[in-house]
């Protein structure tokens, strides 16, 4: 990371809206696939109350305070419907301002499947959030594993990588 001011203020402001992106993602998420959910989320005769005790069942346990009381609002007004566009826009923001989306480049000895792909892609927005644009390339000289970078941080857990790090642990020297 760029060590300026403004390097750590697009770091504070990734790190404090992640958890706001990842809680709407899921109400986003369930209010586009649940048809009963979103049809009582929208129906002005139920209270916010009943309506707030609906999100919660969606929202992750660690949201923060502040996103529910957002949604709180948003039922109130009779908003929600609205959601799906406050978090793109705010996905859009957080991009814009905290630097664009972080590159993950997955390397691996043969081409992955989908099934595989989503499993990484899965995997490393668990780990480094889900401000990544990923990219799947295929090195056969690896041998096996997978070979990740994300930003400036490298994961290799390719064979290459570990033979070298075996013969480094040895002392030997390829020839």
């Amino acid at each position: 990371m760029e060590k300026t001011p403004e390097a750590y203020t697009k770091a504070i402001l990734a790190a404090v809206l992640e958890p706001w992106i990842d809680g709407l993602s899921q109400v986003v998420r369930a209010y586009q696939t649940d048809t009963r959910l979103s049809a009582r989320l929208n129906d002005s005769t139920i209270e916010p109350a009943a309506k707030a005790a609906l999100l919660e069942k969606v929202l992750p346990k660690d949201a923060p305070a502040e996103l529910r009381n957002f949604l709180n609002v948003l039922l109130a007004q009779n908003d929600i419907g609205l959601i799906d566009e406050i978090l793109a826009t705010l996905t859009r923001v957080v991009t814009t301002e905290a630097g664009g989306p972080q590159q993950a480049i997955v390397t691996s000895a043969l081409s992955l499947s989908e099934e595989d792909q989503a499993r990484i892609r899965n995997g490393l927005i668990e780990k480094f959030g889900a401000n990544l644009d990923f990219t799947f390339q295929v090195d056969p000289e690896i041998l096996g594993g997978l070979v990740v970078r994300v930003g400036d941080k490298l994961i290799d857990d390719s064979v290459r990588g570990r033979i070298v790090a075996l013969r480094n642990t040895l002392g030997v020297h390829a020839s």
